[in-house]
């Protein structure tokens, strides 16, 4: 009896089940070793060859054996993430962004993400562990401090690992970055050259480099244009940026001269919107809004055009260049760094003297 057409697609599947190097090398007529540099990325293997396996590979169906491959090449393919255990961290916009792009891209490059959550005063304990074991290949740092002792010991350790972010002109680990410098004594400019000589300054929490770094850029700037350093309203919010925005802005508008604010997220801008309305004035008429706006996927920032100046620039990107440094080091041995564009967006009647471009690179 002749099979059923269902049987004959079955039949038809069943080599591309379970397909081994072996299986490969038959079709191929090349050597299991050949096979296995060729997947494995060794330089030794010709581009034509690599090509030919590859799309073989994939025509058949073949998965690597995750254990093999690291018994071959002492590899794990996982990178670690460990974060501060925090209700509030798991629930921040920013991080779910971030995070998005860094599963993104370790799904693309066949590499896994493990995430650990630990108390402040255990995570270079977790850090060592994973050294130890050998259990990653290497890590993701986020929201460093001045000094961070997580930089400083993975250093030492000399393991790959990338940075969300990065302190001063950083050439002996990786990082990502946006220019927070640069976009922020740009906003500071941009405030004094449409005429506010009192702005207020939302800013997030100034234990972190990122802002830190941002409220150095708007005095530097403020300072540069020979205006007095009470110019600025200086506001701050904690970390994670979450419900502040509110409160902050009526603090801001509770000083008469301050004629203007910048925010140093979306979310802050969002929430003091509504402060500001409430408070009988009008954004983007009688009060100047800039702000950083992550391109936090949820928001609808349309209400926003032409009202707010916005730099956008997108966190899930930061996300997908991590987990590329990351690998890179591990397939190199060389670290390097990766800056974020930002992209000015100016509100009508703006003018932008200062701003010659709208984007930004270090």
């Amino acid at each position: 009896m002749a099979p059923s057409p269902r049987r004959r697609r079955a039949a038809d599947e069943t080599p591309t089940r379970g397909v081994t190097i072996k299986h490969l090398a038959t079709e191929l007529g090349l050597s299991i070793t050949t096979i296995s540099r060729a997947l494995n990325g060794y330089s030794d293997v010709g581009e034509k060859t690599r090509e030919r396996i590859i799309e073989a590979a994939r025509r058949a169906g073949y998965t690597p054996n995750r254990n093999a491959q690291r018994l071959v090449t002492q590899r794990s393919h996982t990178i670690a993430w460990v974060q501060s255990d925090h209700d509030a961290k798991f629930a921040d916009p920013h991080f779910v962004e971030v995070l998005a792009g860094a599963l993104r891209e370790a799904r693309l490059s066949r590499y896994d993400i493990i995430l650990a959550a630990e108390p402040p005063e255990g995570q270079l304990a977790a850090y060592e562990r994973y050294v130890r074991d050998g259990s990653v290949d290497g890590f993701i740092v986020d929201v460093p401090r001045p000094e961070d002792p997580r930089v400083a010991f993975l250093k030492a350790a000399g393991v790959p690992f990338a940075v969300h972010g990065r302190e001063g002109v950083v050439e002996d680990y990786g990082w990502v970055d946006i220019d927070n410098y640069g976009i922020f004594y740009n906003l500071a400019k941009l405030m004094v050259e449409n005429g506010h000589r009192k702005f207020a300054f939302i800013n997030g929490d100034e234990q972190y480099l990122y802002a830190r770094t941002r409220r150095r850029a708007a005095d530097t700037a403020i300072r540069d244009l020979g205006l007095p350093p009470d110019t600025v309203l200086h506001l701050e919010g904690t970390h994670p940026m979450g419900d502040a925005g509110y409160q902050l802005t009526e603090l801001a508008l509770a000083d008469p001269d301050v004629t203007a604010i910048i925010y140093s997220s979306i979310l802050f801008t969002m929430e003091g919107l509504a402060a500001i309305t409430q408070a009988g004035r009008k954004p983007g008429k009688d009060i100047m809004i800039a702000s950083m706006n992550d391109q936090l996927q949820y928001l609808n920032l349309a209400p926003l055009e032409g009202v707010v100046t916005l730099v956008n620039s997108s966190l899930r990107a930061g996300g997908r260049a991590l987990v590329a440094e990351v690998i890179r080091q591990c397939e190199t041995g060389k670290t390097g760094g990766t800056m974020i564009p930002a992209f000015f967006y100016l509100a009508d009647g703006v003018r932008a003297e200062t701003i010659k471009d709208d984007v930004l690179f270090a």
